[in-house]
């Protein structure tokens, strides 16, 4: 059996450009239906030596940090310094892993809006490290969605309903390293709340509306059970591993959803790897029908419209999910992580 929890990644507090404290982002996202969170300042972890990891409302506050230079910004956890945004990408990435974390490369395709002039995307993809990836990112996305004032207004005003899925250049980076090795994805929102984006209206910019666009949900073998060190421990592996799937809540809340490989009365699940055995089974659940589209080494390898997928005969490949709701105007709803049915 595994558990599933709901998690917002990618959050600033006022220790950095957020307006808000660590209690009140924690408030919001209890209110929202948070089971954690992620925090990532920009080059600080001053949240974590001020006021530590621990639970407030009943959410559990996680502290990363994000190093940020110019371009090739990085989300780090489980570290105790944050290392200089002044080292080139393979030695700030390198010193994370060096210190026994772990992280993602954040919004590494955003695009370059020519109203708010700034390009922060990924040009180092070649590191000889074990990263992960950021493939969404809410306001990243927004900020890359208009290009022209009008397409500024209608972003003012419907935020949510223009989010669109991740990147495909992202996608395809990730899909392909995933034929090398295993590279964790989440999804983050990178909310900072209003007080630094006073231009924009709360709609945007407000940290409950941000948290309802993105979710990161992990699944774990044992329950939280309020024991700060043993649920962080518990949170960190599932993401350090890719053990999560992504939700666009617009398109709809997911309290369960399931993707793995069978094979007789054993299983593996999203960021697992398998050796090819004949007989693998693939099998997806949703929480109600939607367009299931199932990517193997990058390209579509089956499409359907319904609650359950089985798939006999998995061969070799990266295997992974995409859901979207709606036949008219498919919304983005789900994307996993991968499993890797490795050669024997």
């Amino acid at each position: 059996m595994l558990y599933n929890y709901s998690g917002i990644a990618h959050i600033h507090t006022s220790y950095s450009d957020g307006s808000a404290d660590l209690k009140e982002i924690a408030r919001v996202a209890c209110r929202s239906g948070a089971h954690f969170i992620l925090i990532n300042d920009h080059d600080t972890l001053q949240a974590k030596h001020f006021e530590g990891e621990c639970y407030l409302h009943g959410v559990l506050v996680l502290i990363g940090a994000e190093v940020t230079p110019q371009r090739n910004h990085f989300l780090c956890y489980d570290i105790n310094n944050v290392p200089s945004r002044l080292l080139p990408p393979q030695q700030y990435v390198g010193e994370v892993y060096r210190q026994g974390g772990f992280g993602f490369l954040a919004h590494p395709d955003q695009r370059e809006n020519p109203l708010f002039p700034g390009r922060m995307h990924w040009e180092s993809w070649d590191l000889d490290l074990p990263f992960g990836v950021e493939i969404w990112n809410f306001f990243a996305q927004w900020m890359g969605g208009f290009k022209t004032l009008g397409g500024l207004l209608k972003n003012f005003f419907f935020p949510k309903a223009r989010l669109q899925p991740p990147h495909p250049e992202t996608l395809l980076r990730w899909d392909r390293l995933g034929c090398t090795r295993p590279v964790p994805a989440i999804a983050g929102v990178d909310a900072h709340g209003g007080r630094q984006f006073n231009w924009l209206p709360t709609v945007v910019s407000s940290y409950l509306h941000q948290f309802k666009t993105l979710r990161t949900h992990v699944l774990t073998r044992q329950p939280l059970r309020g024991d700060v060190a043993k649920d962080r421990r518990l949170i960190l592996s599932a993401l350090k591993q890719g053990c999560s799937y992504l939700v666009n809540h617009f398109a709809g809340k997911v309290q369960f959803f399931s993707f793995l490989i069978q094979h007789g009365n054993r299983c593996w699940y999203m960021g697992e790897e398998v050796r090819y055995r004949p007989g693998l089974v693939i099998k997806v659940t949703l929480p109600e029908p939607a367009q299931i589209r199932i990517i193997k080494d990058g390209k579509l390898f089956c499409q359907t419209h319904a609650g359950t997928v089985r798939l006999p005969q998995a061969a070799p490949g990266v295997y992974r999910v995409e859901v979207y709701k709606g036949s008219r105007w498919p919304r983005p709803w789900i994307f996993s992580n991968h499993i890797y049915v490795r050669a024997a």
